[in-house]
């Protein structure tokens, strides 16, 4: 018996496509409720605010996840680079505000350093633990650099035509933020899933000891991964200091979470080996739809987590439930086909 879901084609089966359409549902239903305000015009001028911090969080987390690693220090990492590039640049006063962002970069690569080598090192500690106290750490040293203090007085250029610019696309005002890190992700993409270096993650995060045994240097692409999360994170704390205009050591707390969330939505595995750059995107665009509609209706933090808690349980529990009525079905016509013979 054929049953209609064989006549789907495979494509069409993917995650993307369920994501696609709650993003539509998403839009439809707030845009009802609000439709002065929930407009394609002003969602995009909030994607400054909801989507670019943690979109480059995600875009390093989704290497770690691929690995079937976790990092939650990467909000105090961002939160830490951002302070070194503050208190150097010391309002103008300090070193020049390029070396400055040197600095914050190499910041977050030593950071994620710290953690790949912990998590390599002690095999037996999973790296949620490990990450949870480097996550302290590293809050704790951007509190005692700047205490209750905050850095700010950046150039006109970082806190105006940065962290507020706009650029007209088609008669559209995008701010200057979303078009970097959209620019990041085709090239991501490109490396991630179509070149050899970026098929390594996946080979690592399948099967260790196979890709051990195949030549992969496994140390080094979980090494390799946390750095690059590092600097994912510092990068964000470089567009989430424009978008305030000033850093504290309690800057991006929580963002830690929003990060794993876009990266499971998008079809990343906590246990490894899966991962969609594709699909992390419009997980980012879904989550910056709901927060922004929900702000809109009820201007409540509380129902904002909740409701980003549940899309989670939902887009994960979906295509599980449906893996299982897979199952059942075949173990079912099989029994059916043996009983007949």
């Amino acid at each position: 018996m054929v049953r209609f879901t064989d006549k789907i084609p495979a494509f069409f089966k993917r995650r993307e496509w369920l994501l696609f359409g709650l993003i539509v549902l998403t839009f439809l239903f707030f845009n009802v409720q609000e439709p002065n305000n929930y407009t394609l015009v002003k969602l995009l001028n909030q994607t400054r605010v909801y989507m670019v911090d943690v979109g480059f969080m995600a875009l390093g987390m989704l290497l770690v996840l691929i690995l079937g690693d976790i990092d939650i220090s990467v909000a105090a990492i961002a939160a830490l680079s951002a302070t070194v590039m503050g208190v150097t640049y010391k309002a103008g006063q300090g070193l020049p505000f390029g070396i400055s962002i040197v600095l914050m970069l190499v910041t977050g690569v030593l950071c994620g350093l710290v953690n790949g080598l912990l998590v390599i090192r002690f095999k037996e500690l999973f790296p949620m633990i490990i990450t949870l106290a480097t996550q302290t750490l590293y809050r704790g040293i951007a509190y005692i650099i700047l205490k209750d203090q905050s850095a700010g007085s950046f150039p006109t250029w970082f806190s105006k035509d940065l962290g507020y610019g706009l650029v007209n696309i088609f008669g559209l005002d995008v701010p200057v933020m979303l078009l970097c890190l959209l620019a990041v992700f085709p090239l991501y993409h490109l490396w991630l899933h179509h070149t050899v270096s970026g098929h390594r993650y996946f080979a690592t995060g399948t099967n260790l000891t196979a890709s051990r045994f195949s030549g992969i240097h496994t140390d080094k692409i979980k090494l390799s991964a946390f750095m690059l999360n590092g600097l994912f994170a510092a990068i964000a704390g470089f567009f989430l200091t424009s978008r305030t205009g000033s850093v504290k050591y309690t800057i991006g707390t929580g963002f830690e979470m929003q990060a794993i969330a876009v990266a499971v939505l998008g079809g990343a595995s906590t246990s490894g080996g899966k991962g969609s750059v594709v699909g992390l995107l419009l997980a980012l665009v879904l989550l910056t739809a709901l927060k922004n509609g929900l702000m809109l209706l009820y201007n409540d933090a509380f129902i904002l987590n909740l409701s980003v808690g549940l899309l989670l349980i939902l887009v994960v529990l979906i295509p599980n439930l449906l893996g299982m009525l897979n199952k059942y079905r075949t173990v079912r016509r099989q029994r059916l086909e043996l009983a007949k013979t």
